[in-house]
């Protein structure tokens, strides 16, 4: 098995010891009777309904009228806090997975340019957000700067490349 190979596995198995640690969480928080988003379901019930409306809804940032309306169950127009509560740990689940797979998209990138004999010793540092990846690091000719391009671009995942190597003669 290559390293790239190895590192795609050890990334992987990572990735979701990680994804599976954060959902059972919430799931245990629930388990026990907590109630992880009440204070801030409180905060936002202005006219103490203990519902939200749309309108008292808005003032959570994160909140989309579409999530809304997919988490109001009984389509009354209103969030119990049950229902704000799946909404708000779907929307941090999706968070969380955007991130692991800008961090799964890194180990990738990082493993591939390692597998290639002529860049393996170079130090190019690596970023990611929403699949769009920068590579930046010292290369010693164009040659080198072009095929981390090459290389970053095929990997799965992988949105937009932004080659910031700087090429040093001498």
């Amino acid at each position: 098995m290559s390293k790239f190979q190895q590192a795609i596995v050890f990334g992987g198995l990572l990735t979701a010891a990680i994804t599976l640690n954060a959902f059972a969480f919430d799931l245990k928080e629930v388990k026990n009777g907590d109630q992880p988003y009440l204070d801030g379901f409180n905060a936002l019930d202005k006219d103490q309904s203990q519902t939200l409306s749309w309108a008292e809804a808005q003032a959570d940032s994160g909140l989309k009228h579409q999530d809304f309306n997919a988490f109001d169950a009984n389509k009354d127009g209103s969030l119990s806090y049950q229902e704000y509560a799946e909404l708000k740990t779907s929307a941090g689940q999706e968070i969380f997975k955007a991130a692991m797979s800008d961090s799964w998209i890194t180990t990738k990138v990082k493993a591939r340019l390692l597998e290639e004999e002529a860049l393996k010793s170079l130090k190019i540092s690596v970023e990611t957000h929403q699949g769009d990846v920068l590579i930046s690091g010292f290369v010693s000719d164009v040659t080198l700067k072009s095929r981390a391009e090459q290389l970053v671009a095929s990997v799965e995942g992988v949105k937009s490349v932004k080659n910031a190597i700087v090429v040093k003669e001498g």
